[in-house]
């Protein structure tokens, strides 16, 4: 079931998952403006050091196969934009796989689907438990500028995130 966060939910949610040795998987592209918004998320918390447990996947999580088993995690949160029609731009929602294509579209601006990255995850062995979080984009053309809704809901979770 998809469901919508607030900024104080959502950081609640990641904060506890990410105390339980959660790894979070930012995924996203620069190239295509708002798909950036988990890999500025990301940047943003790799820079202040208090977490040891995210892991940017710059252009699709397949890319970053070793470093989350170099995490040796078995958990983890697969944060990245996504496209809703009954969301708004800048909304953070809370998914199942399931929930993939039945209201929410992950961005398919990545070389293998989500679903099939995380099936491998799952069948390597390494991951056992996910969680799914996205960002409602709201402008997906080449560019490399975040929307001003997208670029305050990065910066409102990064804040609560960081404190």
């Amino acid at each position: 079931m998809i469901q919508s966060l607030t900024i104080t939910e959502a950081c609640q949610y990641i904060k506890r998952l990410l105390s339980m040795n959660y790894s979070l998987l930012c995924i996203g592209t620069y190239l295509r403006s708002d798909d950036a918004a988990c890999l500025e998320l990301c940047d943003k918390l790799q820079a202040t050091g208090i977490y040891n447990n995210i892991v940017k996947c710059e252009f699709g999580l397949e890319n970053c196969f070793d470093e989350v088993l170099q995490h040796k995690r078995d958990s983890v949160i697969i944060c990245d934009a996504i496209i809703s029609h009954t969301l708004k731009p800048g909304t953070i929602a809370k998914f199942d796989l399931k929930d993939i294509d039945e209201g929410i579209e992950v961005l398919t601006t990545h070389t293998i689907p989500l679903t099939y990255s995380i099936n491998i995850l799952i069948k390597m062995g390494s991951v056992k438990n996910i969680e799914l979080i996205g960002i409602v984009a709201q402008d997906l053309s080449i560019g490399m500028q975040l929307s001003e809704a997208i670029k305050n809901t990065v910066e409102q979770l990064y804040n609560c995130l960081k404190s």
